[in-house]
């Protein structure tokens, strides 16, 4: 057999294999005519992404999205693992998977599958504030399905999606799931698909919400769970980006959703129409999608972003000016300092501060979580100081 060279390292691919959903969340990232349609990726879709996946890059992460992926029949992900398998190689190192669902339809069946095929589960979901965002959805039935995976020792996470309406209730959330010892992340509603602007929450009002959270979270030494994005953001500010973290890095060429026929977008969440890239069955190569004239507006676009946001901010080097999709949903992919931007420069520079005021003062680490100290010490222990002759508490005034 020939000897691979691949022209890519990774990427990252979100595959919608529906639009359809059985709830119908109030900012789902599709309208409610795009859910409407019952296109289902075929076999031979499936089959042509993921073999043009493994010619050309050398690692793939395979995020399984929707509508609602798992309306689709545990076939069909036995399936595409199969072919991951076949054209991978087995037991490979170079794919990963996650399966964002809405908990609705998890059953033993699909846990046991995930659990033998290494899957990360990611579940929507917002415990005690549920159904602000999701009426339809009875959060009993969801919780249940989380403790049952708990129980079985599977890996899975919630994200909450928090709105207008929501905000407040975010220290009862992060409670909730604390109980639980359920690893969580927080996102705020952007004004894409069906999410009116009236759901969007006000920025000043979600960034304190979240430094609370994150203070209740970090303070806590028997507080067993990660939280995201608090921990990605402490890690930035120890100077460990977290590469996965697409909103706050640069992902255009690296991440693309592909849609049940065969359409590729940049981005999961919904872009526009004039933001189609191409369709599958009419490219070679994964890459040929990025040499169109979508991709190059967009680019253009957000270098311009970028280089606004590198003249007038110093906090450019942790967020890399954002993710353009949000921009465009607040108004312009060229423009900056939209809602999204304005929580990120208030909670980021809360933990940058934060984490390095404990670094300066020698704080006694046995008063935080497992999660901040173990991050701390790394940092101690294999130091990456921007410069050989600053210090944390000087890095921290030219920051902020």
């Amino acid at each position: 057999m020939a000897l691979l060279k691949w022209t890519m390292r990774s990427i990252s691919i979100i595959v919608k294999p529906t639009l359809s959903c059985n709830i119908g969340c109030k900012h789902c990232y599709h309208t409610p005519d795009e859910r409407s349609d019952r296109t289902v990726m075929t076999p031979e879709i499936l089959e042509r992404l993921i073999r043009m996946a493994s010619e050309e890059y050398e690692t793939a992460w395979f995020v399984w999205h929707g509508g609602e992926p798992l309306l689709l029949p545990l076939g069909f992900y036995k399936k595409a693992i199969g072919l991951q398998r076949k054209y991978f190689g087995r037991d490979s190192h170079r794919i990963s998977n996650t399966i964002q669902t809405n908990g609705t339809l998890i059953d033993r069946r699909f846990m046991d599958f995930c659990r033998d095929n290494r899957i990360n589960v990611g579940v929507s979901f917002e415990g005690p504030c549920n159904n602000v965002l999701r009426p339809a959805l009875r959060k009993d039935a969801v919780q249940k399905n989380l403790d049952m995976m708990a129980r079985r020792g599977h890996m899975f996470s919630v994200n909450a999606t928090i709105c207008r309406r929501s905000t407040d209730g975010m220290i009862g959330i992060y409670d909730h799931f604390l109980e639980k010892g359920t690893a969580l992340s927080f996102s705020p509603v952007m004004r894409i698909g069906s999410a009116g602007p009236d759901m969007v929450p006000d920025a000043d009002e979600y960034a304190a919400q979240s430094i609370k959270v994150f203070e209740k979270w970090m303070r806590d030494p028997d507080a067993d769970m990660p939280l995201m994005p608090h921990l990605q953001y402490v890690m930035a500010a120890l100077g460990e980006p977290s590469v996965s973290d697409c909103a706050h890095s640069s992902c255009l060429t690296k991440w693309i959703s592909v849609y049940p026929d065969g359409s590729i977008f940049p981005c999961a969440k919904g872009c526009p129409e004039e933001y189609l890239l191409c369709n599958i069955n009419d490219i070679d190569r994964l890459s040929d999608s990025f040499s169109g004239g979508s991709m190059r507006r967009m680019l253009s676009a957000s270098i311009a972003r970028r280089q606004k946001c590198l003249s007038e901010c110093e906090l450019f080097e942790y967020c890399q000016g954002g993710c353009s999709i949000d921009a465009l949903s607040e108004g312009s992919m060229e423009m900056n300092n939209g809602t999204s931007c304005r929580i990120f420069r208030k909670v980021f520079s809360h933990i940058f501060k934060t984490i390095n005021s404990v670094i300066d003062g020698r704080s006694d680490l046995t008063d935080y979580n497992k999660f901040v100290r173990e991050a701390i010490l790394g940092k101690l222990v294999n130091p990456k100081a921007t410069s050989e002759n600053e210090c944390p508490s000087e890095r921290i005034q030219r920051i902020l």
